[in-house]
């Protein structure tokens, strides 16, 4: 029997075979580099989908907090009496248009550039010592000079509204803050804190204010008992008696817990009032502070000089104390309405 054809016929099987596992082994092949990308196709899908996330998720509460810079926190934001002023970083250059301003910042540490003097004088308070020196001066605080404020080039201007004819002139300079004249001093000083990032500093002037008012107050009570303090400034209109709504009478009758006569108890929201000589007597005080200074040094004079003060059992005892008007109504930082603590309590203490 021939055996060719059978020879062929298992030779064509093994190369049939041998074509089948090649292709199996491509297709094999070709699976797993579709598989390789596939799985590379995802990984880079994952990768986008996490770099992502940062920028659709809400910010959590460690990055809402103020950037820290000297120390404090800013940025800062100042409300005040034309809305609110943003501070992204403590300012260098300040300008303040009233006294007290270089008071309450001198109190705490600090230093303004410039500075507004009051109407009337031609240097900075002279219970202010050297403090002031290098404190360039800006005018007065009836009349700031705008040319000069310019020239010192501010990050911030601190003002009141006793300017406000001023203010949009000013606002043109520098960022402008402008707070309540008749602002109690403790909160001027707590914005000058945030402003100059001195809050601990600001803390103690108060914490050290309040504990020598309370000590003077229980000395000041256990001596006068029921006895009572007026406050009185003779002036060409008249003689003004101050209130307890009245800065200066904050500070006595309330600071330091003083006694008011009847007429005092009176005058109420005003802060004073003005009367003639002729009623003085109807104030009916125990003991007068006597404010005088240059301007109304003439109707300080008269006054004294008059029968009608003379009549009184306060002068004749010795009773009454004169004081600078011009310290004790014109500056209301810390280290001006200290020195008027001190001042009234040497006098009520050391007198008979």
């Amino acid at each position: 029997m021939n055996q060719a054809p059978k020879r062929q016929a298992g030779a064509n099987r093994a190369q049939a075979a041998r074509k089948t596992k090649f292709l199996m082994g491509c297709m094999l092949a070709l699976v797993l580099i579709l598989t390789a990308c596939g799985g590379a196709g995802t990984n880079t899908s994952a990768s986008n989908q996490t770099a992502a996330t940062p920028a659709t998720t809400e910010p959590t509460s460690a990055t809402t907090e103020p950037t820290t810079e000297s120390g404090g926190a800013y940025p800062v934001t100042i409300k005040h009496m034309k809305g609110e002023l943003t501070l992204e970083s403590k300012p260098k250059t300040i300008a303040v248009l009233d006294v007290k301003f270089l008071d309450q910042m001198l109190a705490v540490g600090e230093k303004p550039a410039g500075s507004v003097i009051a109407g009337g004088n031609t240097d900075y308070p002279e219970y202010l010592g050297d403090q002031a020196n290098g404190v360039q001066m800006l005018g007065t605080r009836d009349e700031p000079n705008l040319e000069a404020i310019t020239a010192l080039n501010p990050d911030l201007i601190i003002m009141t509204d006793f300017q406000e004819e001023q203010y949009e002139s000013v606002s043109k300079i520098a960022p402008t803050l402008v707070l309540d004249f008749y602002e109690d001093w403790r909160d001027t000083l707590a914005t000058i804190a945030q402003i100059t990032d001195k809050q601990d500093e600001a803390e103690k002037v108060r914490t050290a204010y309040e504990e020598k008012a309370a000590g003077l107050k229980a000395q000041l009570t256990e001596k006068l008992g029921d006895e009572t303090v007026a406050i009185i400034r003779p002036r060409k209109e008249g003689i003004r008696v101050h209130g307890d709504e009245h800065r200066i009478g904050q500070i006595l009758y309330q600071d330091l817990g003083l006694n008011m006569p009847e007429m005092v108890k009176g005058i109420g929201e005003d802060g004073s009032i003005e009367i003639s000589m002729e009623k003085v007597p109807e104030i009916g005080a125990d003991r007068y502070f006597v404010l005088s200074d240059e301007l109304f040094a003439a109707e300080a004079e008269a006054m004294v000089n008059n029968p009608v003060w003379k009549s009184l059992d306060a002068v004749k005892e010795g009773h009454t104390y004169d004081v600078s008007s011009t310290l004790w109504i014109a500056y209301y930082g810390p280290l001006a309405i200290n020195l008027i603590v001190d001042q009234a309590s040497e006098a009520l203490l050391g007198s008979n």
